[in-house]
């Protein structure tokens, strides 16, 4: 049953129907609520509940709380949110939910069909200098694509205006959500950049705003190479092993925000790379598919075959990490809110992953957590894949010697297609997963 939105939420987002939109009732115990909330400007982001106070099925991580009590705490800034939720916190209040990717879209959509005065330049600005020229037709057309790739990234609407029909007067504009236009300045001043639409330092200084961005002169670079040459079988092998070798240096000198990280990651530098998985044709979609020796094995490497078909992943330095944790009722469900979580992480902070490591897989309590070891996706280096938009639950399957759990259940596993087919010999457990392309 559909929700009907509260008169603000239909101001807010005209005409929208919510798939996920759910009332509940905040239990809170002598220790509190037992929530791990972060600030948004559309509210309280669920990151990780404690289970203690036991809180209602849909009050769960990654859902958005935008009212409280009947306050509303969409749009609000840090310091109301906090007044708003503290003051109207107590055992019985109601909530109002809404999942944080159907939302996030929502604003994006909504903001892209119109006028978006918060995000976008609230005025014209200076046209580039005379002197520069305009980009011929291939060059402009590879702007255009990178503005593209660079758009669906960040989930942002990218308009380049060109009042006189030319590049020579280019202006860049960003609107989406705010949070996301904010991170994705400082990558939108490179691209202009790039493509030479700033001019060089011996000129005077221009400007090109992108969301009341000033983004200063400074020289252009030359044209990244948009596909590694392909090379022999030896010559592919070696060149991994070089960049393993550099994987490991860079790790030994990487101060990770997880004081484990760094001891971890060398180790795991030092095991073979795993690539486990493989991709099967679906009508308009793709399903991933991927096997292990354990299911630890098998999940992770659903995970590494979701970054690979983003990009290349032996273009992939080992500079950074993050961590995701997901839960769910049943094994598919927990493997679904892992990839979720790790595409709501990619979305968020830009950061492809070229190896994952299953930190906990409890299949008792149904809880994952997960690190996964990359680097920020960068348009220079990293060549275009294919977007994925979403992890679905359709068709998925995740297979372990005796059994198959699928969104219907679980049932005995037996060798058949529906199974999957003979299991793999030396690899009893296997993943699949249908994405949205």
């Amino acid at each position: 049953m559909v929700l009907a939105a509260p008169p603000w939420l239909e101001a807010a987002y005209p005409g929208r129907s919510w798939r996920s939109l759910r009332r509940c009732s905040l239990r809170v115990g002598a220790c509190g609520a037992g929530l791990h909330l972060e600030a948004t400007e559309l509210g309280y982001l669920v990151e990780a509940l404690d289970g203690e106070p036991p809180q209602d099925e849909f009050l769960k991580a990654g859902a958005i709380i935008i009212s409280i009590a009947g306050a509303q705490l969409l749009g609000l800034s840090d310091d109301a949110l906090e007044d708003a939720f503290g003051s109207n916190f107590e055992d019985g209040a109601e909530l109002l939910l809404v999942n944080s990717e159907e939302l996030r879209r929502a604003t994006v959509e909504r903001d892209s069909q119109g006028e978006c005065p918060c995000n976008e330049a609230d005025e014209d600005v200076e046209d580039v200098p005379p002197h520069m020229q305009d980009l011929a037709p291939d060059m402009r057309a590879s702007l255009d694509d990178d503005l593209q790739t660079f758009a669906a990234h960040h989930e942002l609407r990218v308009e380049l205006h060109c009042p006189e029909a030319t590049t020579a007067s280019a202006r860049l504009t960003l609107c989406g959500v705010p949070e996301d236009v904010t991170a994705a300045r400082a990558e939108a001043e490179e691209l202009m950049r790039f493509y030479g639409l700033l001019p060089l330092p011996s000129e005077e200084v221009s400007t090109v705003e992108v969301e009341g961005l000033v983004m200063k002169s400074l020289p252009a670079r030359h044209r990244r190479r948009r596909k590694a040459p392909e090379t022999a079988c030896d010559e592919e092998k070696a060149s991994k092993a070089a960049v393993l070798e550099l994987a490991v240096e860079e790790l030994s000198n990487f101060q990770d925000p997880h004081p484990s990280v760094a001891d971890a990651g060398v180790a795991l530098e030092f095991e073979e790379e795993r690539r486990q998985f493989e991709y099967l044709d679906h009508t308009a979609d793709v399903i991933l598919h991927s096997w292990g020796q354990t299911l630890e094995e098998a999940f992770a490497q659903c995970c590494v075959a979701f970054f690979a078909y983003l990009t290349d992943l032996d273009t992939v330095s080992l500079s950074t990490s993050v961590e995701v944790e997901a839960s769910g009722h049943d094994m598919t469900d927990l493997l679904y809110h892992l990839l979720d979580e790790f595409l709501f992480s990619f979305s968020t902070e830009l950061v492809v992953c070229r190896r994952i490591e299953l930190l906990e897989l409890d299949t008792a309590s149904l809880r994952a957590k997960a690190r996964g070891h990359g680097e920020k996706f960068n348009l220079k280096k990293h060549p275009q894949g294919t977007e994925i938009k979403a992890i679905t639950m359709h068709q998925m399957k995740v297979l372990t010697p005796t059994e198959v759990s699928t969104e219907a259940g679980t049932r005995p596993r037996v060798d058949c297609p529906l199974d999957g087919g003979t299991m793999k010999p030396g690899f009893p457990y296997e993943c699949y997963v249908l994405v949205d392309i």
